[in-house]
Order: structure tokens, then sequence, then C-alpha cells
């Protein structure tokens, strides 16, 4: 086994993820865990869309496809249910139709137990890394090119810690909200400590439903907040009926109905007033209350955090687990540069300057959600808490103002705001946006294709992406001297691909298809011109670099600006 370059502390799915991105970019890791087993249950569930877009980038869609369910239609009854009564349907998360820009347009729900198990197969199977359970990050010192860690495993059957010293590049902490790393940083965790928060809090968990109770298709809720509430929805287990509860509301005692299974089946059926609902063994509970913090910067000098570790905040919205991902990729496809020796440690500052902007946004919308939801207040007004915006599909999510990206079409006052959570969602296409997909690509010149290919096919959270716009006859000169800048410039072919995009129209596949770009793709319907909103008859060609996290880097229009936006990645 290689000696692991960075020490990931914490198995759940940001860690995972992070894991799994340095290692498609051949970074060696180790994966520590302190629990003496991986975590059942329901917990983070919500997939959004451009969550499912990195699963895509990482290799793991077709797992994910094969154990994912669609988002439940949501009923509400009354406490107790009255006789015959159908419910209400809350308008939670609208069905909306895919695009060839947007492929998957609506989430997917997978219970993190799944979700964490998926990664940890795929980590094996694809490079025999394994998470080290019981095993405790207990302190580490930070050299200027290295980090020196102490570590404690510990023996299940014996009371003996066998303790060791670990030398890396990089310790990376996605440790969670009671984060090791964190704390030793010093990193202060700011939040809402007010009073009316405290009061606030459900009994959660995972209980089984005995088989013919009640089906596995729909998230009922019963009650509201102004007396009590109850949620059950199905955890979607193949041959299990395990369903998610959780009781909660200002007449609920939440230290009585946690302290047993029969306490919280009593809770059940006062709430529903129903009597057929039979109830199995209890999987996992406990309270929850709302803790909303976090931090000002994601880490310091060879030393970063991620995930729960650098923000927690209330489960509406499905952010927490998505928001982590995002994390994860943004700094391993950086970690993976500047320890190939290709970037300079300086391009790390970028991931707190990316990140924190989208983090702060990103707690704001969820902390609204929350009091619409969980505090006292009218049906109506409950019911509107329940609704989940578009943006929390999180295509808006974006760096324009980042210190790495270079746009010379678009520009910004110096006063001039930009929505971290939402900008990239209005209509244009920026350095700094999600990349767009295209499908119907044809592959130009490769005897061996066989079929169309998409953008997302293309991308890769190994390399830089060159899509270069252009038609040889129009822009042949120019076309030759973008890929020679990219073949010329230092270990440009291990992190960048060149793919040129004809037009529709183009004459030009003979000519192309002698290219010296690592790909020539033609866009039979135009979806990539329209995405990337590309004149075809314009006088230069357009150049859109797309990063390993599948954002845009770069909008330039020549070899000078290619120079100009890899002077700020890597060492030139």
């Amino acid at each position: 086994m290689l000696t692991p370059s960075v020490l990931i502390v914490g198995a759940g799915p940001t860690g995972l993820i992070h894991a799994l991105t340095l290692l498609r970019n051949g970074i060696p890791v180790r994966i520590i865990e302190k629990q003496d087993a991986f975590q059942l249950g329901t917990r983070g569930c919500g997939m959004q869309p451009r969550t499912i877009e990195m699963y895509k980038l990482l290799g793991l869609l077709p797992d994910l496809l094969e154990v994912k369910t669609d988002p439940f239609p949501v009923v509400k009854f009354s406490s107790p249910q009255g006789n015959n009564e159908e419910g209400q349907v809350l308008p939670m998360v609208e069905k909306i139709a895919n695009t060839p820009s947007r492929p998957i347009s609506t989430g997917f729900m997978l219970m993190q137990e799944r979700q964490e198990h998926l990664l940890r197969t795929r980590l094996e199977k694809d490079y025999g890394v394994t998470v080290e359970l019981h095993t405790e990050l207990r302190s580490f010192e930070e050299h200027d090119d290295h980090v020196v860690a102490h570590i404690v495993k510990r023996t299940p059957d014996t009371d003996k810690d066998k303790e060791e010293t670990l030398k890396i590049d990089f310790l990376v902490g996605a440790d969670g909200g009671r984060s090791t790393v964190r704390k030793q940083l010093g990193l202060d965790f700011l939040g809402d400590d007010s009073a009316d928060l405290k009061e606030i809090g459900m009994v959660a968990g995972d209980i089984e439903a005995l088989e013919g109770t009640l089906d596995q298709k729909v998230w009922r809720i019963w009650g509201d907040t102004t007396s009590n509430m109850l949620s059950l929805r199905p955890c979607s287990i193949p041959d299990k009926t395990h369903i998610n509860f959780f009781i909660g509301g200002v007449d609920v005692d939440l230290e009585k109905v946690s302290s047993s299974r029969e306490e919280v089946v009593k809770a059940i059926n006062a709430i529903t007033g129903r009597d057929d609902i039979k109830l199995g063994k209890v999987i996992n509970m406990g309270i929850w209350r709302p803790n909303i913090r976090m931090v000002s910067s994601l880490g310091k000098g060879r030393v970063f955090i991620a995930g729960d570790a650098a923000h927690v905040h209330s489960p509406t919205g499905g952010q927490g687990m998505n928001s982590g991902a995002q994390d994860a990729i943004n700094l391993a496809w950086k970690l993976a540069l500047v320890s190939k020796n290709l970037s300079p440690p300086s391009i790390l500052t970028s991931y707190t300057a990316e990140r924190i902007p989208v983090i702060a946004t990103m707690l704001s919308k969820t902390t609204e959600l929350f009091h619409k939801t969980f505090q006292p207040a009218s049906p109506e007004k409950m019911v509107e808490g329940w609704r989940r915006g578009y943006e929390l599909r999180m295509f808006g999510v974006n760096y324009r103002k980042s210190g790495i990206t270079l746009d010379e079409k678009y520009t910004y006052a110096e006063d001039e705001t930009v929505d971290p959570y939402r900008s990239g969602d209005d209509g244009t296409v920026r350095a700094g946006d999600r990349a767009p997909d295209a499908p119907k690509l044809a592959p130009v010149g490769q005897t061996n294709a066989t079929s169309h290919t998409t953008f997302f096919d293309v991308f890769s959270p190994a390399y830089h992406t060159l899509l270069v716009f252009a038609d040889p006859s129009q822009h042949g000169e120019a076309i030759g001297g973008i890929v020679e800048t990219t073949l010329g410039l230092p270990s440009f072919k291990d992190v960048v691909k060149t793919v040129l995009v004809l037009p529709q129209t183009s004459s030009s596949t003979n000519d192309a298809s002698t290219s010296s770009a690592d790909m020539v793709l033609l866009d039979t319907e135009g979806y990539a011109y329209k995405h990337y909103d590309v004149v075809t008859d314009s006088q230069q060609p357009t150049i859109f670099i797309v990063r390993p996290d599948g954002f845009i880097g770069g909008l330039v229009f020549g070899v000078e600006g290619i120079r100009k936006y890899f002077g700020l990645i890597l060492k030139l």
C-alpha cells in the first residue's frame, strides 16, 4: 500500500467523497473513524440534483441509480386523524422535467446509511481502501511541509490501545459537529444561541413498521408544532419496512418520549389517533435540537475541515450532506494539484474564499425554512414551510468572484454583489458557474466511437477540460495555437484535456480529425453552443475551462487567456 498523502478523519459522506476524489487524482489516502461500527439510520437523505451531478463526475451515478428512490409525496393529516380523512398533499418538491443542460432536475432520496455503504464499496473495489474503525485522532502538529498526526486504535476485545504517529502531507477533518480537528485548530464555531431555538426540538430516529401496517410510498405527517406533530417517512431499504420518525411540538415531552420504545409507540398512537399502526424495534433514536453554526475559515496551513465539522444547521431544505459533498470536491482537486507539486500551496486559500460565502447563504436559507416549519405557527404557515424553492437544487451555487476564476466576457463593479447561491442560475453562463451539460455530441476521427457522448461524460475530477468552441474553417490557425499552448505548458498533459467543439453546421470534420486536441466533438443538435451561449459565427474561438469539480474556471478567447487562467492555478 502506498504511504498516504492525506489523512481523513471521519467516514461520513463528506470524508468518503473527499477520499474518492483524491484517489481519482492518484493521491493515496487513509480514512479513520473513531466509532466502533458504521452509522445506521436515515439522517441526511435528500440528495439535490447538483450533488447527483457530482456523483456522475466521480463515476458513481450507475451505483446511485440502483439504490435511490424518488421523493415521496407528502400528505398531512389532522391530529388525531379523522375517520376517512384522506389528508392534504403538501407542495414540498415539485417534479421538474429534465432538460438537455440539466439532465437530472429533481433530486433523489437515499438514506445516509446506504449512501455511505455505496461510497465505501466503491473505495474498496476501485482502490482497496477501507475505513479504519475504532481509530481516533488524538492530536497533531503542523510543520511547513508536513503534518504529524497522533492516532490511537482501540482493540474492542482488550483494554489495550495501539498508538501510532503518522506523517502526512495534509490532514482533513470531516469529523462532524464536535470535530476534534476544528477544536485543535482553534477555529471559532459561531452560531445562533437564541433561547427560542433552544426551546425547539424533536425526537428523531428509525423504527421498524410491521408488515402490512403502512405502505412505503408516502411520507405522512400528523398535526403541527402548535401542539404536537409526527412525521413518518419510509426509509426505502430493500426487504425491510423501516420508517424514519420525528415527534415534536410544544405539548410534547421530548425526554419522556425518547426514554423507551414504549413511549415512542404511545406518542405515535396518541398523535395519529390510530391503533392500527403496528411497530417493531427501534433502530436508533435521540433528541435533536437546532444547532446553527459555522466557521469563518475552513483551515490553517496544511490542516482543513469540511462538512459538519465546518457548518451545522437545520435539516430543513436538505442542504447539509449536499454542501459537505461540494466542500469535499472543492478541496480535493486543489489538494491533489499541490500534492503533485503542480500548484502552489497558496491555491488552497481559495477553498475558504469560495465555500464560506456559499455556506453562509445556505445557513440563512435553511434557518428561514426551519422557523417556518418547526416554530409554533398556524397550519397555513407550516404548510408554506414545507415548500422547497428551486434554489435548493443548487444549480445556482457559484464562485463568480473567486480569485482563481477568469472571465473575459463579463466583468463586475467593485461594489457589485453576487448571490453565492442563486446568481449562477440567472440565465447567463459565466466563469464560476456550474458547467452545463450538452448531449448528442458526436466524436470525430475516433474509429471506435459508436455512439454520441455528453459533456458530463467528458468531464473528470482528475483534470481541467478545455472546451474550445471553434470551426477549423474559420479559426484554423487559432485552434492550432490553443492546442500548442496546452501541450507546451508544464505538466498540461497530466491535468488538462483539450476538447474541440465543432458547430452543428461545420463542414470541417475532416480537417478537425487531424487536430492534436484530445477529443473533437461535433455538436450535432446545437445543444453545446446553445447551453454555453456561443455564437457560431464568432470571429474568434470561445474557450470554457471547466474545473475538476464541474465549475467553469475560465471563460476566455485565446492563448493569452488560457495562460492567464492557469497562471492562477498552476506553477508555470
